[in-house]
């Protein structure tokens, strides 16, 4: 699990209050439990802080909503969910409170012994509680599953795949959350939720998943992609809701057990999911008593069913239980065939009618009496009468709003419930007022979210009130509104990113990434309209490329793009989704024309605007493109257009990424002193910045890149301890900072490389097993080949025969893919490992497929060490004329481009063979004036290796 940590800062002295295992710290706005932070918002905070301060006192309902919402109107149901939010926090979720007692219609009172004092705090906790892997729901108090819980625990210890089975408001989500809670310490990566219910559309099965589990990338199989990221970890994967989309949950529990991961599964459905490992736990109803027993208080609450009714209801509507109602509450309870959603339902209900009055009008509307035990309806069908009765009791605005709030996959915040409000004629007090009454009512749940609440619907209250908004045709306008506030969420959170802190941002908007995908399904829908869906797939780009995911957006754009050529669009919004698209088939499995069309669409379309930022960055992602597929000269001529759009707009932050790109293509051409005095520039521009703004963030990401394309220059100079150096400062800067993506980039491009040709097989190793983890976090496929192929390099080097073969298949996967940056260089290595085998003719053809690689792409800077490896091939041969006439051309060539490392080892390769052949006088004044020329790192191979040659001639 990811740990969030902050800084130590010295102890201060603050006035305190000690209660439990507690401690409250006014002055500092921080609760700790055993000098641990504990997370909570600010209205709960507050609530604490007068309760503790008026310790043994009542205070007021209205004394606590001044405190907690000072000069703000809201429904008391805000007090009541932020203070049940407080209870939790403190794990005072019994019947029998320990700290904070309710006082019914009144209040509230802290009732725990309060030492009050001053003690030191630290000036920043030392680590914060572990961040999650995907938001579930909190559970409330459960009631009767204790027994469940246990059991479907010790059920996951022994099988992978558990299915929690029952009718819907049976409790299945609650009994899952419950375990995962319970038992987490057995999972040591922690515990995923995934609701389904989010998504309509089985297609989107994968995406759900991938985005819940944070990977990222390019997931073109996103079952694939996770199950490859669960095969080394031990977690708890929970799949709720599956029978929206049975089929695609069938497909992937299959494969999930088929596979070798110690990850577990736990699903719940209203069916089984049908595999034949699948292991299937029904949940039943509450038990409830039969009427007429006669119970007392004491002995009705036994029975789960009962206690789960008086619990709700005293939570909200303040209800004592007495011996009067026992009778009635029973038969409630036993008539809902104990489900707990209807029984919720009916407790809510209980500040409006006495336990009989609610009896005799479920009785009406139900027909309990007249139905029997033994011909009861079906519990669903129990449950969705019960919602029914719930919303006829609902007076015309709370009914409107509760259609209207279908519209939302996930959870919402008021503002977003105002706003689709508003298409039903519906004002923001009458939305505020609904809200509160809705929740009181059970119809609607509610989590305290920092200083606001968060509300979300049961998929059961959802589908019933999804089918009442399409009803009512003053709620016509629901979908559109709903997208249209995506829309403005969106175009929002670009604003955000600029200021916002990013981990933050990423909280923010990806937890509304679920009404995000309805949003622009429905857009693009029969029923939508074209020109809002690209509005929201433009407002959306930032999003998907902050969290890297991929594939999704890729499939998304295309629709967009495709739509905004033909319907009225502006230049800027068409230049943006080109850009965005094709940054994300930049990133694809294997490029296509496709990439070479979008880019030139994109650069088309900029032009067209004022935008010179724009511009810039389409001509040098263009450029990157033709950089991955070997066109170097194509690529210059791109980023030299970038780089002259400067003077236009000095601000513009794409200037500096198209220096770089530049200098780096000149690297490549060979035009070493072109390409070192900009990255020079760059690299003492770009600082590792220690803050957490936006602005810092995009530092540390230049800093990276920067370092990502220095080494392999500042190595064929001479400096590989510069270089080696430079590596891993980008790398580690980019573990600093969860840069995921730029991280396999800095490993790819130059920590690799770098610690193979310097030949440090333990950083080759260690850095390899960094980007195959890396690759289950964020899904680039290119890596993925480039991960095999550095591998079978480390293995062949080690000594393993069999590991030829794989060097092969990975560059085969990388041409095939048209990752052909450095292809010549990698079939070089191909060319040496089949000669150390003694293996000729193929060492021959691969050194003949790398030069023709060279040439046609301009990768002159690998020129001389391509004539070098052929050259060894042809003294192998018995070839030596040819040898070494290619070796002094090779020589001139490294000379010429500057490339000091490919000049040493090219001058050891001839003065070795001069020194076999009786010229060591020669040798000696070849090799001895170049290595002479090294400053730093005389432990790498090829300084080694000369080092020990002179050595042995002058001997």
């Amino acid at each position: 699990m990811r740990t969030a940590r902050r800084q130590r800062g010295a102890p201060r002295q603050e006035l305190t209050f000690s209660f439990g295992p507690f401690r409250l710290a006014p002055g500092r706005q921080l609760l700790l439990l055993d000098e641990r932070p504990v997370k909570m918002g600010g209205r709960a905070f507050e609530l604490l802080r007068l309760l503790v301060q008026r310790r043994g006192e009542l205070v007021s309902k209205n004394e606590l909503m001044a405190a907690a919402w000072p000069g703000t109107f809201v429904h008391d149901s805000n007090l009541k969910v932020n203070m049940w939010s407080l209870r939790r926090s403190l794990g005072d979720t019994q019947i029998e409170p320990i700290y904070i007692a309710t006082v019914a219609r009144r209040g509230y009172k802290f009732i725990a012994d309060v030492r009050v004092g001053i003690g030191e705090i630290e000036g920043e906790p030392a680590l914060a509680d572990p961040l999650p892997l995907s938001h579930a729901p909190s559970p409330r108090g459960i009631v009767g599953r204790e027994a469940d819980i246990v059991e479907i625990a010790d059920l996951l210890a022994e099988d992978r795949h558990v299915t929690l089975t029952g009718a819907g408001g049976i409790g299945k989500t609650t009994v899952a959350l419950a375990v995962a809670q319970a038992f987490v310490s057995r999972y040591r990566d922690g515990v995923c939720f995934i609701d389904l219910a989010t998504i309509s559309d089985p297609t989107l099965f994968g995406a759900a998943l991938v985005t819940a589990l944070g990977i990222r990338g390019n997931t073109d199989m996103g079952l694939a992609a996770v199950l490859d990221y669960l095969r080394p970890r031990q977690m708890l994967l929970i799949l709720d809701n599956c029978e929206h989309v049975l089929p695609a949950a069938t497909i992937f529990a299959s494969k999930f057990m088929t596979d070798t991961s110690p990850s577990r599964l736990l699903a719940t459905s209203r069916e089984p999911l049908g595999t034949t490992t699948e292991l299937v736990v029904r949940l039943g109803s509450l038990s409830a008593p039969s009427s007429g027993l006669g119970l007392s208080v004491d002995q009705a609450v036994r029975f789960p069913a009962v206690e789960l009714f008086v619990r709700r209801a005293a939570e909200w509507s303040d209800y004592e239980f007495v011996d009067e109602d026992c009778d009635a509450i029973a038969v409630v309870c036993h008539s809902l065939d104990g489900l707990p959603l209807a029984i919720e339902l009916a407790a809510a209900q209980i500040s409006r009618f006495t336990p009989r009055e609610l009896l005799v009008v479920l009785d009406q509307r139900l027909g309990f009496s007249a139905a029997g035990a033994a011909a009861g309806p079906p519990r669903h069908e129990t449950l969705m009468a019960t919602i029914d009765w719930s919303y006829r009791l609902l007076s015309q605005t709370e009914a409107r709003l509760f259609a209207l709030l279908s519209v939302f996959s996930d959870g919402f915040e008021h503002e977003d419930a105002v706003f689709v409000a508003e298409a039903a004629g519906l004002t923001p007090i009458d939305v505020a007022t609904a809200l509160g009454s809705l929740v009181a009512k059970s119809l609607l749940s509610a989590q305290a979210r920092g200083a606001s609440l968060r509300y979300r619907l049961l998929d059961s209250t959802r589908r019933y009130a999804a089918e009442r908004r399409r009803g009512d045709p003053a709620c016509s306008g629901a979908m559109r509104r709903h997208a249209e506030r995506m829309a403005a969420l969106f175009e929002q959170s670009e604003e955000d990113w600029r200021w916002r802190e990013p981990t933050d941002w990423t909280e923010r908007y990806l937890g509304r990434i679920a009404d995000l995908r309805s949003a622009l399904s429905w857009s693009f829908g029969e029923q939508g309209d074209d020109i809002l869906g690209i509005r929201l797939a433009v407002a959306a780009i930032t999003l998907w490329s902050e969290t890297s995911i991929l594939s999704e957006a890729q499939a998304r754009l295309e629709v967009a793009l495709a739509l905004a050529k033909r319907v009225p669009c502006d230049d800027l919004s068409k230049a943006k989704l080109a850009c965005a698209l094709g940054w994300s088939l930049f990133y694809a499995r294997k490029s296509s024309n496709e990439n070479e069309v979008t880019w030139l669409d994109a650069i088309a379309f900029a032009r067209r605007t004022d935008s010179v930022d724009l511009q810039q960055r389409a001509l040098a992602g263009f450029a990157f493109y033709l950089l991955q597929i070997g066109e170097i000269a194509r690529a210059i001529t791109y980023l030299e257009g970038a780089t002259s759009l400067a003077d236009r707009d000095p601000d513009s932050t794409a200037t500096s990424e198209a220096d770089k790109a530049l200098a780096w293509a000149h690297a490549f051409a060979g035009e070493l002193s072109k390409s070192r005095p900009v990255l020079d520039r760059l690299a003492s521009t770009h600082s590792l910045a220690r803050g957490r703004s936006r602005k810092d963030a995009n530092e540390v990401y230049r800093f990276i890149t920067v370092r990502t394309n220095m080494p392999f220059v500042v190595w064929m100079q001479g400096q590989a301890d510069y270089a080696a150096r430079l590596a891993r400062e980008a790398v580690d800067a980019a573990d600093r900072g969860g840069h995921w993506v730029s991280q396999s980039n800095a490993l790819g491009l130059a920590a690799l490389p770098i610690s193979l040709e310097i030949g440090d097989l333990d950083a080759l190793d260690m850095f390899t097993e960094r980007l195959r983890r890396n690759l289950e976090r964020e899904r680039i496929w290119r890596w993925v080949s480039v991960e095999r192929y550095f591998s079978a390099c480390l293995r062949d080097l080690r000594g393993d025969p069999r590991a030829v073969d794989d060097l092969r298949a990975a560059i085969d996967e990388l041409i095939e893919c048209r990752f052909l940056m450095r292809i010549g260089s990698y079939l070089s290595f191909l060319a040496r490992a089949y000669l150390r085998q003694g293996r000729i003719a193929q060492a021959r053809d691969a050194v003949t497929r790398a030069i023709d690689y060279q040439e046609r792409q301009g990768e002159r800077w690998c020129r001389s060490e391509l004539q070098r490896v052929n050259a060894s091939i042809l003294l192998e041969d018995g070839e030596t004329v040819r040898a070494e006439k290619l070796l002094k051309e090779a020589l001139a060539e490294a000379r010429a481009i500057g490339a000091l490392t490919f000049a040493l080892r090219i001058a050891t390769d001839l003065a070795a063979h001069w020194a076999a052949t009786n010229r060591e006088i020669d040798a000696v004044q070849l090799l001895a004036p170049i290595l002479g020329e090294f400053t730093e790192r005389f432990g790498t191979q090829d300084l080694v290796r000369a080092s020990r040659l002179l050595a042995q001639i002058n001997t």
